[in-house]
Order: C-alpha cells, then structure tokens, then sequence
C-alpha cells in the first residue's frame, strides 16, 4: 500500500514538472508581449509586470512602428498562413484518404515497396531540397504565391499523411467491407459509407497534424516569398529582428497571436486526436 503511494506522488510530481515545462515558456511570452521594453529587460526578471500594456498587441493589429521599424501587415500574414494551411490540408486528406484504403485493402504485393519509397523520400533533410524546389516553383511561375507554398507543403506531407491513414483503414476489419460488396456495393461505396465514418479520428488526427506543419513551416516560406502578398506568420515573428536589435516585445506578441488559432484546433478536436492516436497504430 506504501509503495503504491509512493508511486502515485512521484506520478503527480513527474506530472506537475511536465506541466511546467510546457506551460512556463507559454506564460512567459505572454508576459514579455504585455511587459514595456524596461520591464522586459529588467534584472531579475519580473514574473507578472508592475505596469502592464497592450501597445505590442496594437501595433500588431492597427499597425504603427516598431523598435525594429515598421510594423507589417500582421492580419494578412495571418491570413496567409491559414489559407495555405487550410488549402494544403484539404489536399493531403484528399489524396492520402484513398491512398490509404488502397494500401490497406488493395496491392499486397506493391504495398510495401510504395511505403518504402515515400517514407525514404521524407528522409531527405530540407535544406537539401531548397534549391531544387526554388527552380520548380520558379519554372512553374507560382513563385510568391499560395500555391507555391500549397505545392511545396504537400511534397513534404503528403507521405507523413497516406502512411497516416493507411494505418488507420488497417485498424478497420476487412469483413465489413466484404459484408458491403455482397450487398452490391463497390470499392468507392464501401469506403464512403462503411470505412470512412469509422476513421474519423485518424482524420482529425492527420488534418491536425497538416495544418500544424504548415503553420509553423518557416524556411521555404522564407525563400518562397517576397511580399506581403504570400509572407506567412513565422516570416513576419523573425522580421522583428534586425541587424542591431531585437523588438522583443512584438515577437514575443506575434508569438502569442500566432498560438491561438492551433490552441483552438487542438481543444476542439482533442478527443479526436487522442482517439487516433491510440487507434492508428499499424498491425503487422
């Protein structure tokens, strides 16, 4: 009985540290985005500041000028962002859906092979493929458009999302798509009424796990775009800092900003994507 105290205390302690560790960083972005500039560098730090203010969050939304100059277009970042994100997630879903149940009920024999070239695909690091996918963007004449960060974003989550989903449609028994074609429905019926409703968690999981890449993709995004006309929010946080200082405060506000669409996502859709992920591990 001792020992199974103890083990639950040292759970709660393992548990508060992991908490805190997650939390604390969020804390302190908000309080450096509220903290005036003297504050924010004051020695020892100050937990909650004396004098609070919102001129960081206003700058970001009216506009205005900054330590670090001129403030951008912070609301048509964000909509950059989510539209790409939006779009290049609603792409993956549907192509790895089908690609999935393919894999899953169809090509035994290729199976394995085709899982084997995507993932060995991925493995490349990014960097590497930077200049290969400037030259095809810019040959494609997408260059500093939505769709050319669209184009580049599914290249790379794509094959994270098929061999996603193709997990989950394995997690499905065969038998209720066999019970389907007796009663005269076919592969596209079968998936539509019998499999698809059964792997919404793995799409909520995948759709998730999209939109976050997207959203947080910094160095093509970097490369790719020029203007506000297709700059992202991770592209304007960085452009705070110049060569000879660093607008704390409105990167540490920007940062803030930009959490909040994915903090809703995740409660949202939390039950989902715990679900999936307990769900869609793939059977041998």
């Amino acid at each position: 009985m001792l020992r199974k105290k103890k083990k639950r205390i040292l759970l709660y302690v393992a548990g508060v540290i992991v908490a805190a560790v997650i939390i604390l960083p969020l804390y302190w972005m908000f309080v450096s985005a509220i903290s005036p500039k003297v504050e924010l560098l004051a020695h020892p730090p100050h937990w909650f500041p004396h004098d609070p203010t919102l001129i960081n969050l206003k700058k970001l939304i009216f506009g205005g000028k900054g330590t670090s100059g001129e403030v951008p277009n912070f609301a048509r970042a964000m909509l950059n962002s989510t539209m790409v994100a939006l779009i290049t997630t609603g792409i993956c879903l549907f192509l790895s859906i089908p690609a999935g149940y393919a894999l899953a009920r169809k090509f035994p024999g290729f199976r394995q092979t085709y899982l084997n070239i995507i993932i060995t695909a991925r493995m490349f690091p990014e960097i590497a493929l930077v200049l290969s996918m400037y030259i095809i963007v810019s040959k494609l004449r997408i260059i500093n458009t939505w769709w050319g960060l669209v184009f580049v974003y599914t290249s790379f989550i794509l094959p994270y999302s098929i061999w996603m989903m193709y997990g989950y449609f394995l997690t499905i028994p065969k038998e209720l798509d066999e019970a389907a074609y007796i009663d005269g429905a076919g592969s596209w019926k079968a998936l539509l009424t019998v499999d698809l409703p059964l792997t919404l968690p793995g799409i909520a999981t995948v759709s998730i796990f999209s939109f976050l890449m997207c959203w947080d993709e910094f160095l093509y995004a970097l490369i790719l775009t020029f203007n506000m006309k297709a700059k992202t929010i991770t592209v304007v946080v960085s452009e705070f800092t110049t060569r000879h200082m660093i607008d704390y405060g409105l990167m540490m506000a920007g940062g803030l900003v930009a959490t909040i669409p994915p903090l809703i996502l995740v409660i949202i859709f939390q039950r989902y994507i715990i679900t999936g992920l307990t769900a869609g591990a793939v059977k041998g």
